[in-house]
């Protein structure tokens, strides 16, 4: 046994991120670690934090899925070592503190062991079997779940959160072992305090004797009284952690109704809700007239402070593109020529421009073409593409479903018109199953919509035949926004505040996409005219940026909403222009 001191103790914190759940179903991406120490008379031998990518065997590759968390990519790899030079790097460190500790297995903290272990394992099998694996592994996973077990969640970036400790958002070996020592420290300040742990043969008799408690409740962080003095009116909240890094920024009709629903024990959260429930402490909020303006103020202040758990509406990578007028190519602003757009840009760019290409060769491509363009047609990857003779068959049958397809239109002509009737199949479809055509419209205009899947897929040329629909009208909804937008870019929008305001109504003018004005007035008063209303259609769309986009995104979101609660509404687009709430609801079927 042992009795050295956890406060005094050099422990080796690790972490590994790997391609599958276990050696048997992935390889080894990332190790890294280095060497703490929790008392302060003893950091200066500490080490500095090192990771090393690990070198894949020959032909195999990051799956998507793991490269978008980790940001890991093939770029990267080629600083990838292998698995020999990795370990001999790993022994140096561990020899270290092992002769600091005058011990003969080197203490080691991981958060949530039971994933790194068996890779740890295959490690020393490889490199060093004829040796016992040299760690005495410390969870911090085990160690919180018997000393915090009501939290939420105690996963590492939860409980790094918790105590006020934020990480970035990939998830790297060298980030989540700081994260993993930051955690540890804590932790040992906690035992000696509550429990009077202080010793490594202390902590190893509680982990052994103190079976994991049963989660009775979940017990939040933030303190009550934080949230139920919140306003019943409407605003944006922010949830912070204790330290003031912000987390989250949402919107309400009602903020302490909103707000407080959070923290309902039977609340059906979302994991990577409940992860930022666990870190919450704080709460701010700003105070709006009405719903609409909150919503348009949570877009902007999302776009400003990109906090980690909204996912939505943050810049990220998203970019905006437009497509010159015979699709041929994309285009990353508006020219002398007339463009089509502002679209998402990505898959979707690729896809519609590859779709005007296919047009304009008269729905036939070469056998090259289809080598080399075929995948971007469906929106897809090259790795999750048909082959080529299924692709072209596919292209056929969609060709003969489609047979005015070969008329003299032109390509863009020919897109929006086959989406639109697309469109109007699935708003038919969606009211014969007792669903909003609201609700079948709002789709993610992110991505070309669920063509690419990890998951292994059968190719048929029928289902070659579907995915080109799929993208089709796709592509057509997303051109309709950019002109829905277009014009709502310069507009004035008035509508019934009813509740206690009767005899008012709110009014928003937009300029260039922004917001120009807002204010309430008279009921009786009459809405002005947008100060650009004349402003050109190219010149609008120059105007939209990300940020104007997704405001406009989420005020037509807004509009829909306004319209199902049969509120008056008036939308000015010109001086002789006006929709009232027919001419909306009939307008937002097809945006």
């Amino acid at each position: 046994m042992m009795t050295a001191s956890l406060s005094d103790l050099i422990i080796l914190a690790l972490d590994c991120q790997a391609t599958g759940a276990n050696p048997q179903k992935g390889h080894l991406l990332e190790l890294g670690w280095r060497s703490a120490c929790a008392a302060p008379t003893k950091n200066s031998q500490a080490g500095d934090v090192q990771a090393y990518l690990n070198l894949l065997p020959k032909n195999e590759i990051i799956p998507r899925s793991v490269s978008r968390i980790t940001g890991v990519s093939d770029d990267l790899m080629t600083a990838a070592e292998n698995s020999k030079n990795i370990w001999q790097h790993l022994m140096v460190t561990v020899r270290e503190i092992n002769s600091e500790n005058q011990m003969a297995v080197c203490p080691t903290v991981i958060h949530f062991a039971r994933f790194e272990l068996p890779f740890l394992r295959d490690l020393h099998q490889k490199n060093d079997p004829e040796s016992p694996l040299p760690f005495q592994i410390i969870c911090t996973h085990e160690i919180a779940i018997r000393l915090l077990p009501d939290l939420p969640r105690r996963g590492l970036r939860a409980l790094a959160g918790y105590f006020s400790h934020s990480m970035p958002e990939f998830r790297r070996s060298a980030d989540h072992v700081v994260a993993t020592v930051f955690i540890w420290e804590k932790m040992i300040e906690i035992l000696n305090i509550k429990l009077g742990i202080c010793t490594l043969d202390q902590l190893a008799d509680w982990l052994a004797s103190k079976p994991p408690a049963g989660r009775s409740r979940r017990i939040y962080p933030m303190a009550p009284g934080k949230r139920l003095r919140l306003p019943d009116a409407p605003g944006i909240y922010r949830m912070l952690q204790a330290n003031g890094n912000l987390l989250y920024i949402g919107k309400a009709k009602s903020l302490k109704v909103r707000v407080n629903s959070y923290f309902r024990q039977k609340a059906p959260h979302a994991e990577h809700t409940l992860e930022m429930l666990t870190q919450a402490r704080k709460l701010d909020f700003t105070l709006t007239r009405n719903a609409v303006e909150a919503a348009m103020l949570e877009s902007d202040e999302i776009k400003r402070h990109s906090p980690p758990y909204n996912i939505a509406l943050r810049s990220r990578q998203r970019k905006l593109a437009f497509c010159t007028k015979d699709l041929s190519r994309p285009s990353p602003a508006v020219d002398r020529v007339s463009a089509i757009g502002p679209l998402p840009d990505g898959k979707v760019i690729d896809a519609i421009s590859a779709f005007g290409h296919w047009i304009t060769r008269g729905c036939r491509w070469e056998d090259q073409d289809l080598q080399h363009r075929g995948y971007e047609l469906l929106g897809l990857s090259p790795e999750y593409a048909p082959d080529p003779v299924c692709l072209k068959d596919g292209l056929a049958i969609f060709r003969d479903n489609h047979r005015h397809l070969e008329s003299s239109q032109s390509p863009v002509r020919l897109l929006t018109a086959l989406g639109a009737r697309l469109w109007r199949l699935r708003l038919e479809a969606a009211e014969a199953d007792d669903r909003s055509a609201e609700n079948a419209s709002d789709s993610d205009d992110r991505e070309v919509p669920s063509n690419d899947s990890s998951e292994e897929r059968v190719w048929t040329p029928e289902a070659v035949a579907r995915s080109m629909g799929h993208m089709v009208l796709h592509g057509a909804h997303l051109i309709r926004r950019a002109r829905w937008f277009c014009l709502l870019s310069e507009s004035s929008l008035a509508w019934e505040a009813g509740g206690r305001s009767g005899g008012m109504k709110n009014l928003i003018i937009l300029e260039s996409g922004s917001v120009f004005k807002q204010n309430a007035i008279a009921i009786t008063a009459k809405i002005p005219v947008p100060p650009g209303f004349d402003r050109s259609f190219p010149r609008r769309q120059k105007n939209l940026n990300l940020i104007t986009y997704d405001r406009l995104r989420v005020l037509t979101t807004e509009l829909r909403r306004l319209i199902s609660e049969n509120r008056p509404i008036e939308l000015r687009l010109r001086p002789t222009v006006a929709l009232g709430n027919d001419e909306l609801k009939r307008a937002l079927r097809w945006v």
